[in-house]
């Protein structure tokens, strides 16, 4: 009776092929560790600042940012298109076409990001360095950017202007000394 139940046992294991186990779920992807996001506030070693004018310059123009606290002016030249800009969003008028910063906040907006702050960050062989600091859903993103393309966005979005006091150090004039030098060209003292 034993020799029958093991022949029957062995008759039936080798007479169906065995169904193959379905195979093992693929692990999961690895968890990609999220980059850190940056800080929003005034950076140690920076001013808040804002633009106090835009001057036309015979190539180009200026961007005078003024640090209140000292009453230190910075002058930052910039290329005309770039001037056009921040002149139009310092006095609200909207262009007739969307310029490059306005299709920069469309693009923004349509992307579900908004801009935080900018920066001016350095001054290295008579070039500035800036950043801009942009928010999407999940963190904070700080993008290099030219000091006159950071200007413009944070005027038209109204974020603060930080800028390295070690720039305003280096580069800064005076506010009197900034509103001599304009008086002749305008006619008279500026604000």
């Amino acid at each position: 009776m034993r020799a029958f139940l093991l022949w029957s046992i062995f008759a039936a294991c080798s007479a169906a092929p065995a169904k193959p186990l379905p195979p093992p779920p693929p692990p999961p992807p690895p968890v990609q560790p999220s980059e850190p996001s940056e800080p929003t506030g005034i950076p140690v070693g920076y001013v808040d600042a804002h633009v106090m004018q835009v001057v036309a310059l015979p190539e180009g123009a200026a961007v005078l940012l003024l640090d209140e606290t000292t009453m230190t002016v910075l002058p930052i030249f910039i290329g005309g298109t770039e001037a056009t800009s921040i002149d139009l969003r310092m006095r609200h008028a909207p262009p007739q076409r969307p310029l490059t910063h306005d299709l920069l906040d469309a693009v923004m907006k349509k992307l579900h990001g908004t801009l935080v702050k900018v920066q001016v960050d350095e001054l290295r062989d008579g070039i500035y360095f800036g950043s801009v600091f942009i928010r999407s859903e999940r963190r904070v993103m700080k993008l290099d950017s030219r000091p006159s393309d950071a200007l413009a966005l944070a005027i038209g979005n109204h974020v603060p202007i930080y800028v390295a006091k070690k720039v305003f150090e280096e580069a800064g004039i005076q506010k009197d000394e900034i509103l001599r030098q304009l008086a002749p060209a305008t006619g008279g003292p500026t604000t």
